[in-house]
């Protein structure tokens, strides 16, 4: 055989080999979103916001605000009267405050929605396009953060329908429940549930007061006894306006009423339409 046909043989072979162990079943394609640069960049600063801002602050802090800062604190101001600023400064922003709900719900929020985008880059939701359902903001709620999402052309809120643990087990939560607007498809509702309001907190009875000093026997047998009280026995009869006959005379009609129970020295006596004692045939 000849050199050239060994070696292009040999070749394909090795190629042959290489390709099935990198490829051993089948192939998956991940397209990329065809964006320009002024789209990437846009998106970018949009989802990264809240950092850039902090940093933007920070920065303009230290270099127009640091030595105004440094000079109020050591020339300005006594020594103590600096530490107790601080230590003041510290517990308005970590005590239960509005400043730090605010900060703490925040951070949260942030949080969730870079987590609820990577879940949704994990789970592999795009379209064709290699588009992502766009993250249209993360709000705080009383027992967690709610996600709304803007699907875009191809996808839709059957994709996410089985995808709620995988949802809660990224943001690090207790529940996540998927709904749709009512009014647009294209909006879905993401509640990220963290913590239960109800979880400690005990329900107190109003129907308890009564009972709550009394021992077990006297609650089963008397305290319960004591709500049943019979009620008030209605009239026999009711007379009702008179009614006319046939050959225009008028006559009184009456309606009997029923008496279904009577208490005559503890014991209970069912009365009947005619006021005939029926106990023992109940």
């Amino acid at each position: 055989m000849p050199k050239s046909t060994r070696s292009k043989s040999s070749w394909r072979s090795r190629r042959a080999g290489r390709s099935s162990r990198v490829l051993p079943g089948a192939v998956e394609t991940i397209t990329r979103p065809n964006q320009t640069w002024p789209i990437i960049l846009l998106l970018t600063i949009w989802r990264w916001r809240w950092e850039l801002a902090c940093i933007a602050g920070l920065v303009y802090v230290w270099h127009w605000h640091l030595a105004s800062i440094r000079i109020f604190f050591t020339d300005t101001l006594p020594t103590w009267f600096a530490v107790v600023l601080l230590i003041g400064i510290l517990y308005w922003l970590i005590a239960d405050t509005p400043v730090r709900r605010f900060l703490h719900n925040r951070t949260w929020c942030v949080i969730t929605r870079h987590r609820v985008r990577a879940c949704l880059i994990e789970t592999r939701m795009l379209n064709y396009s290699g588009n992502l359902p766009f993250i249209v903001g993360c709000f705080a709620t009383k027992t967690g953060q709610v996600v709304w999402l803007w699907m875009r052309p191809g996808l839709s809120v059957e994709k996410l329908e089985n995808q709620a643990e995988t949802l809660a087990s990224a943001c690090w939560a207790r529940k996540a429940t998927i709904a749709r607007h009512k009014r647009n498809a294209a909006l879905v509702r993401i509640d990220i549930d963290r913590r239960d309001p109800l979880a400690n907190k005990t329900i107190d009875s109003p129907l308890l007061q009564d009972t709550s000093g009394m021992p077990e026997a006297a609650v089963a047998d008397d305290a319960v006894l004591a709500f049943l009280t019979p009620d008030s026995a209605p009239q026999d009869s009711t007379t009702l306006p008179p009614a006319k006959t046939g050959s225009g005379e008028t006559r009184t009609r009456t309606s009997k009423t029923k008496t279904t129970a009577a208490v005559n020295d503890g014991e209970a006596m069912i009365l009947g339409a005619n006021g005939e004692d029926v106990s023992d045939y109940v």
